[in-house]
């Protein structure tokens, strides 16, 4: 039988690293950022969709989605976030159900559906249970700037475009703190997984 574990996080969190962590152990990953690049990678349908909804000028000269470009746009205005949500929710959900599947049929004993948006997209009714990787606020500003370069206004506007870590973290079934050294994450990671016989 497949236990599928939800994962999730705020930006910057540390979600990653758990991710990693667990797919050391031997977890089979279905990571939401990449099924939401592939359902907009050139010439799919998805893209055609924003293209038809916010123009060409969201396209590089390559044809591609212009991430950045667009995700200045939709982070400062939530109904053109909510429109591109609209596009990229069900080809998204779609996508997630058949890996869900494939994962089945080769009856992988822990698959971890790695999703910051978890609960905000209703991914949680696949899962069994749900692990939130919790940092504080001023943290995840920090890493944010740190790691993409963003000034603390930009990085914030990124934190507080999601849903509050306190309403996240009271969703959850597992809460995974990543204040601390990384060793000390790993360690309650570790202790979910024996927990739950699942190394």
């Amino acid at each position: 039988m497949t236990y599928i574990l939800g994962l999730t996080g705020g930006i910057a969190s540390g979600k990653s690293t758990v991710s990693h962590f667990l797919k050391k152990y031997g977890a089979r990953i279905i990571d939401g950022d990449l099924v939401a690049r592939e359902v907009v990678q050139k010439k799919s349908v998805g893209l055609k969709q924003i293209v038809s909804i916010f123009g060409e000028d969201y396209l590089t000269n390559s044809g591609e989605l212009n991430r950045k470009k667009l995700g200045n746009l939709v982070f400062n205005n939530k109904e053109m976030l909510n429109q591109l949500t609209d596009i990229t929710s069900p080809l998204i959900h779609k996508r997630i159900e058949e890996l869900i599947d494939e994962a089945k049929v080769i009856k992988c004993r822990l698959l971890v559906l790695d999703n910051p948006l978890l609960f905000e997209g209703n991914y949680e009714k696949y899962c069994d249970s749900v692990m939130c990787v919790c940092v504080p606020q001023e943290l995840q500003v920090k890493r944010l700037m740190s790691r993409d370069g963003y000034d603390k206004t930009q990085a914030r506007q990124r934190v507080l475009s999601q849903m509050s870590n306190e309403e996240r973290c009271a969703l959850a079934d597992v809460l995974i703190d990543n204040s601390k050294q990384v060793e000390e994450t790993l360690k309650q990671v570790l202790k979910w997984l024996v927990t739950m016989n699942l190394v």
